[in-house]
């Protein structure tokens, strides 16, 4: 479904997969260089339990691609999730999951709008110094270039796109040729070079970011949980982050899982979403 929202007076079509109709309601974040897809196999393990939605953030997937009038920051796509929330009905009653670049977004979020949210987990998220990873700097690096050099790139990028993804993941099995484009790849290939170039303005924009987080207002409840296989940033961070969060945090690795655990393992990564809500419920905060 399209969820439409006005960001400083630019009107947005944000993109959300729903899936289940009972339960806590369950928001979902991706990050680069995904879309809320990425989330499907988590999702169809918890919809028999909750109400989730799995949205594409602006820029990327089914989401509108706006290239020139929104910088795809983290505190910029942080408020439009505010606006999604509100429009969806779920302000102070979301738990909102984030991954990667999504899991940024998330951190910077729950430090301005706890009240929105209900439990927080993070799944592999950037923070602190480990962005931008050097896979998003080459893709920053072509932001201006001309159209010729563009469609060169696009057709270089498709073809080590699949490769890219797999090297992400414990064993790269999730991350066939065919899943990979029909899951992720044919979104940055939409309308000519529109999706590519939505795919060098986040990179860019990701890049400019400041990750800096005002932890001590994160105070709901909060998981972190990291993939142990995890090549772009190590699993330790977990516990850094943890350290850092001021509500009662709890971390758990995900063995025989890479940067990519929702498809490498999304009967773990579901499990341990549904213990730590079920932990939490009845508890007076």
């Amino acid at each position: 479904m399209k969820v439409k929202v006005n960001f400083e007076g630019l009107d947005i079509n944000v993109h959300v997969d729903k899936k289940g109709d009972k339960g806590q309601n369950l928001l979902f974040v991706h990050g680069i260089p995904t879309n809320g897809r990425l989330w499907r196999h988590v999702q169809d393990r918890l919809q028999g339990k909750y109400q989730t939605y799995a949205i594409d953030l602006v820029g990327y997937g089914r989401s509108d691609m706006p290239l020139n009038d929104f910088e795809h920051s983290l505190m910029n796509q942080a408020e439009v999730l505010k606006l999604v929330i509100e429009e969806l009905g779920l302000k102070g009653n979301v738990i909102l999951i984030g991954h990667d670049h999504g899991g940024g977004v998330s951190q910077v979020f729950a430090s301005r709008y706890c009240d929105y949210i209900k439990r927080l987990v993070l799944l592999d998220p950037i923070c602190f110094d480990l962005w931008p990873v050097c896979e998003v700097e080459i893709l920053a690096a072509l932001d201006g270039a001309p159209d010729e050099i563009l469609m060169q790139a696009q057709a270089q990028t498709a073809a080590g796109f699949p490769g890219l993804m797999r090297m992400g993941s414990y064993d790269g099995t999730p991350f066939t040729d065919k899943s990979v484009k029909e899951n992720y790849l044919q979104y940055w290939g939409r309308d000519g070079l529109t999706g590519f170039k939505s795919l060098i303005r986040v990179s860019t924009d990701a890049k400019q970011s400041d990750t800096d987080v005002d932890y001590t207002k994160i105070k709901c409840p909060t998981m972190v949980m990291w993939g142990a296989a995890d090549c772009f940033m190590p699993k330790e961070t977990a516990f850094k982050l943890k350290a850092k969060i001021a509500g009662p945090t709890r971390t758990q690795i995900i063995e025989k899982a890479g940067h990519y655990a929702q498809e490498d393992r999304p009967d773990d990564v579901a499990h341990y979403i549904d213990d730590f809500i079920t932990e939490w419920d009845g508890v007076a905060l």
